[in-house]
């Protein structure tokens, strides 16, 4: 069993115009959990909100998806959802911009696996198209 540290965060600049959203999504058979709030305290990205670190033990067979999404001054969101195994080693990343999902790298196989956290989270109404076939098997150096 690895030990997974990713950042969690919810903040937003003085004026409000940008947003960071960091969350993680486990995956398990019986049931997901969705983390939002960080245990370990940690500097954001902006000023306002709270950002810090979570600590993961994942069994065999469970997945964390680490969910990071911006908002720009003019609404546009965009992000990426990197999926990791229990042993910490990242094995899928996704690109979503323009409302598209996008495969920058990884095992295509485990695109269920987006399509579930896209659903737990709420962005179903905003994602047009999915490419799962784009992208690299293997994590680009």
């Amino acid at each position: 069993m690895g030990k997974i540290k990713l950042e969690v965060e919810s903040t937003k600049s003085k004026t409000g115009l940008h947003a960071m959203r960091r969350m993680v999504v486990i995956i398990r058979k019986d049931k997901e959990e969705i983390i939002k709030d960080p245990i370990e305290e940690g500097k954001g990205t902006y000023k306002e909100g709270k950002s810090g670190y979570v600590n993961l033990n994942l069994n065999p067979n469970e997945y964390a998806v680490h969910v990071i999404l911006v908002r720009n001054p003019k609404n546009k969101v965009k992000g990426r959802f990197i999926v990791y195994d229990h042993e910490g080693k990242a094995l899928l990343e996704v690109k979503y911009e323009k409302l598209k999902i996008r495969r920058s790298w990884g095992d295509k196989n485990l695109s269920w696996i987006i399509d579930r956290v896209i659903e737990l989270i709420g962005l179903s109404n905003y994602v047009r198209h999915k490419n799962y076939a784009t992208g690299q098997s293997g994590k680009s150096s």
